[in-house]
């Protein structure tokens, strides 16, 4: 009698139980699609100082709608320093979201390749591949080679020999041995579907990656981070803005598939193409995004409060929305109320708001902050006519332009000849803030 009461004790006990916090069970726990736990047992054991949970948690970060980089990179210094070597090609990965200079992000990586022992350890390896994965340039032909022949021949499980051989192929410029590397590794690697939109993206065929990806849309076995990684890569690839009704399909995969940051893209996605969606379906989204991530359902509520195709205006709601989002540190929120302020929605235009908050997004990494600001002083809109300004804000906003962003973006504005000495050094000025901020968001201390 006592044994059975002792056995439905320890029965109640375990069912009462949380899984013990580790990283492998909040890793198991991210591919069950139960982020609010696996964050929170990260989040413990990173703050005790575990290194592996600290780059882990910093990942989780880094893809939250509207985080600050240095709040992800934080963690992946602590990881650094603890020697967690993993946390190098997770910062460099974090920088190249923010595209700045290749030659800065090839010294960085550069940096991040000099403790690593590839000749002597296979985990080193791997990592040192993952780095140059990155930035090709980062290494020299020889490392390239010695370190591929290594991993070919050491690598048991888990191996991404084509994903790295097809890296380095489309460095070289082979590019159809390289469409052939990734081919063999589309399945099993989202890296490889990423540097194939790469390679087809600069050479100028971005329906070739589409065709492609239309291949892999019948495999049932890819996961949610996978699915949303497709359809972000076939959304930046149009050249020219076009609707693409795949984005959405593959959305919805990752959706299906317990991937919350999928319902974020989908909400992004109508609001690009309101044409295509209804308000009714919006407003579905974003119910049912807010209890998986409430701030993030506030941003886009905000954002489709504002949206005047859909003749459902709510302005206050949505500087209500916005301002408190901007209290919480969402320096993404700084846009849409710089918009607010400048389309006269609230009753009537005030240009020094949008001024301000577009200033502050620019100041906080956000290109279309300085765009915004080079169209303002542009056209004398609200402010007085600054050619000399607008020039500076346009030439800054491309420091932190994304890989794929249109050529209309990269333009220069024109300046007559008299202005262009002036508009040139305002350029540098700005040009090098931004780049200040870049560097201090993104450095990654090696010393021990």
């Amino acid at each position: 009698m006592a044994s059975r009461s002792l056995t439905i004790g320890l029965v109640a006990l375990l069912a009462g139980c949380q899984m013990p916090a580790d990283t492998s069970t909040a890793r198991y726990l991210l591919a069950q699609g139960n982020t609010a736990e696996a964050r929170q047992q990260l989040r413990e054991l990173a703050e005790a100082g575990d290194a592996a949970a600290q780059v882990e948690y910093g990942k989780l970060i880094a893809g939250d709608q509207g985080s600050d980089p240095a709040d992800a990179m934080k963690w992946y210094q602590r990881a650094w320093r603890q020697q967690e070597y993993r946390a190098g090609p997770a910062s460099l990965r974090l920088f190249k979201r923010y595209q700045g200079s290749l030659a800065f992000g090839e010294t960085r990586a550069r940096e991040v390749l000099a403790p690593l022992r590839p000749r002597e350890s296979p985990q080193d390896l791997q990592l040192a591949l993952d780095v140059v994965v990155l930035y090709p340039g980062a290494a020299t032909d020889k490392e390239w080679q010695e370190w591929l022949r290594l991993y070919r021949r050491s690598c048991v499980i888990d191996c991404y020999f084509e994903t790295y051989a097809g890296r380095y192929a489309q460095h070289r410029g082979e590019f159809e041995q390289a469409e052939m590397l990734y081919s063999l590794a589309l399945h099993r690697d989202p890296r490889a579907v990423e540097y194939l939109q790469d390679m087809h993206w600069n050479n100028g065929e971005p329906e070739r990656f589409v065709a492609l990806m239309q291949n892999l849309e019948g495999d049932v076995s890819l996961d949610g981070a996978y699915c949303l990684r497709v359809a972000t890569l076939i959304k930046a690839n149009a050249i020219k803005a076009e609707h693409d009704p795949s984005v959405m399909r593959w959305l919805q995969r990752a959706v299906d598939k317990g991937e919350s940051l999928a319902l974020s893209e989908q909400l992004r996605y109508m609001l690009a193409w309101p044409d295509f969606y209804s308000h009714e379906a919006f407003t579905d989204t974003v119910a049912e995004l807010l209890p998986k991530d409430p701030a993030a359902a506030m941003f886009y509520r905000a954002q489709g409060d504002l949206q005047s195709l859909w003749y459902a205006l709510r302005p206050e709601r949505a500087r209500a929305d916005l301002e408190d989002l901007v209290k919480q540190d969402m320096t993404q929120a700084l846009m849409p109320l710089g918009t607010l302020y400048e389309s006269g929605f609230l009753g009537e235009a005030d240009m020094d708001k949008a001024v301000e908050y577009y200033t502050r997004a620019a100041e906080a990494g956000i290109a279309q902050g300085d765009e915004a600001l080079a169209d303002l002083y542009l056209r004398g809109r609200g402010v007085m006519r600054d050619p000399i300004r607008a020039y500076a804000h346009k030439e800054a906003s491309k420091v932190l332009l994304p890989r794929t962003a249109r050529e209309e973006a990269r333009e220069r504005l024109a300046l007559p000849e008299s202005l262009q000495p002036a508009g040139e050094q305002a350029a540098r000025e700005l040009v090098e803030q931004r780049r200040r901020w870049l560097e201090g968001q993104f450095h990654v201390a090696i010393t021990h």
